[in-house]
Parts: structure tokens; C-alpha cells; sequence
């Protein structure tokens, strides 16, 4: 009989205490066995900051009863090692926070961890940009994002060169076949409305006579808000709780960008607001 206690020593050694380990997971943590004995320190180091990243989010809520499901955790398994990338590792932790229940049957985190699991670093570190934006220029507003015509109103410009020092890309790598490559991603895995524009600032003419500068328009789909709100740790609450200025959505991560972001819809949203230099888009910032 495999001892479970060998792979809570070693990821729990990664976290500093196995009692967060067996905190997050509950009774789902009798799963880990003597195979994380083979694991890399790297594939080690990368599973715990995700577990880190998941006891962050969960907060005082890690005291409350509750487990992951076995389906969720050999999803974590599976990816987490491999995940180097900073922000795909707040999108594990969210989800692994996300899917801390009491209802035993809830498995939805593994779809989840499926999808992410699909999706290349660009068309995450896009998704987390680009859902943070629609947070930031329609917070507060009462649009049923449940629907087609609210997630349509909520249709958003972002400037070619917002997007580029966003994605913070090197001169090694190609915008336009990036772009193409995301755009399309996201489109295809239904993380943002099918119908998009990215382009030069004659096809964005095309489509509002204000919109002179090359960029990228697109509208929210209830997938993308939905994996957001999880990738925070919020798979509880609905598509809507993503314009609710209470909604507490927390995350180790910083992405500057550049003036010019604005609603196609309302003209008087923009972001930033009155800002003439890059300006830091911050997921740490909890509105309360």
C-alpha cells in the first residue's frame, strides 16, 4: 500500500506545512501518493506555487468545511508541473480554490482545468487582459451578461498598441501572427463572442466612424466571464458578478497598457481614465 503521507511531505514541503495542503484538498488529499516521489523539483516547485496561489484566493474560506473533488485534484496534478508560466499559475489556483465544496458531485473545476489546459500562454495572459478591461470600463453597470444583447453592449476597443504593451512582446515575436493565433483561439474555446475585428485603423473604421487606429474589438462571451470569475476563485457566483463593484476578484498579477481602451457602445467609457502615459491595469486591486 502506497503511504499517502510521502506525497503530502513533498508538496507540503513545497508549501512550507502539509496542513495547508490537507486544508485545500480535505479528504481529497488521501489521493496523493508516493508518486510525487518521482517528480522533478521543478515539476515540485510549480505545483505548490499554484497551491499557494489557491490558498491565497480561498482566504479565511480555507477554514470552512469543504473539498476538491479527486477529478479536480488529478487535473492539478497533471498540468500544474508543467506550468511555469506566472499567470497560468493564478488560473490553476483559481480554479482549484474555485472548486472547494461541500457538494461532493460539483467537478466543474475539471472542465475548467481542461480548458486551460488548451489555451497557450498568449490566449491566457490576452483572456485575464481582456476580461480585466471589461471589469474596469463597465463596473457597476446592470447589463445581463446571461444574454446576448448584454454581452453584446458591452462591446469593447482596445488600441493595437494598449494590446502590444499588454502582452509585453520582445522583438523575437511576431504581433500579427500572435494575434491571429488568440483571436482565433479564444473564439474557437468560446471565450469571447464569435464575432471580432482585429485589424488596421481602415477595418476598424469599417466598423465605428470614431475608431481611427489600428486595435482589436471585441465583445464578452459568458464562457470568458465565467473562466475568469473561476481563474479568481469565484466559480460560485453567476456572469453577472463580474460588473458588481463588491465583487472582491483577487490576483498576484500586474499588466500595464496604454491609453485608448474604450466601450464601442458607451463613448464615455475608457480606460484609463485621463491617463497620457502607460498606465498599470492591476489584478491585485480589491473593490470591496
Amino acid at each position: 500500500m502506497v503511504d499517502p503521507g510521502t506525497g503530502l511531505t513533498i508538496l507540503g514541503g513545497a508549501l512550507g506545512s502539509k496542513d495547508l495542503v490537507v486544508k485545500i484538498l480535505g479528504p481529497t488529499a488521501e489521493y496523493l501518493g508516493g508518486g510525487l516521489a518521482n517528480w522533478t523539483e521543478r515539476a515540485v516547485k510549480n505545483t505548490g506555487r499554484v497551491f499557494e496561489k489557491a490558498a491565497r484566493k480561498l482566504g479565511r474560506q480555507i477554514n470552512q468545511p469543504g473539498a476538491v473533488p479527486p477529478k479536480v485534484l488529478k487535473g492539478i496534478l497533471e498540468e500544474a508541473p508543467f506550468c511555469d508560466d506566472e499567470l497560468g499559475a493564478e488560473y490553476f489556483g483559481g480554479v482549484l480554490a474555485s472548486s472547494r465544496s461541500e457538494v461532493e458531485r460539483d467537478d466543474r473545476g475539471a472542465a475548467f482545468l481542461a480548458l486551460i489546459g488548451r489555451l497557450s500562454s498568449y490566449q491566457i495572459r490576452s483572456h485575464y487582459f481582456f476580461y480585466s478591461v471589461v471589469r474596469a470600463l463597465y463596473e457597476g453597470m446592470a447589463e445581463n451578461l446571461a444574454t446576448l444583447d448584454g454581452r453584446q453592449k458591452l462591446k469593447t476597443f482596445v488600441p493595437m498598441q494598449s494590446y502590444a504593451l499588454a502582452m509585453e512582446f520582445s522583438g523575437s515575436e511576431n504581433l500579427d501572427t500572435i494575434l491571429s493565433h488568440v483571436m482565433f483561439g479564444l473564439s474557437r474555446e468560446a471565450l469571447i463572442e464569435p464575432e471580432f475585428f482585429c485589424g488596421d485603423a481602415k477595418l476598424m473604421m469599417t466598423q465605428h466612424a470614431g475608431i481611427r487606429v489600428p486595435g482589436i474589438m471585441f465583445s464578452p462571451s459568458a464562457l470568458g466571464v465565467e473562466l475568469f470569475l473561476w481563474a479568481h476563485g469565484k466559480g460560485t457566483l453567476n456572469v453577472n458578478e463580474i460588473l458588481n463593484p463588491i465583487t472582491t476578484l483577487t490576483a498576484d498579477a500586474t499588466i500595464t497598457t496604454a491609453p485608448g481602451i474604450r466601450s464601442v457602445m458607451f463613448p464615455d467609457k475608457t480606460f484609463p481614465k485621463n491617463v497620457q502615459a502607460a498606465d498599470p491595469l492591476d489584478g491585485t486591486t480589491n473593490r470591496e
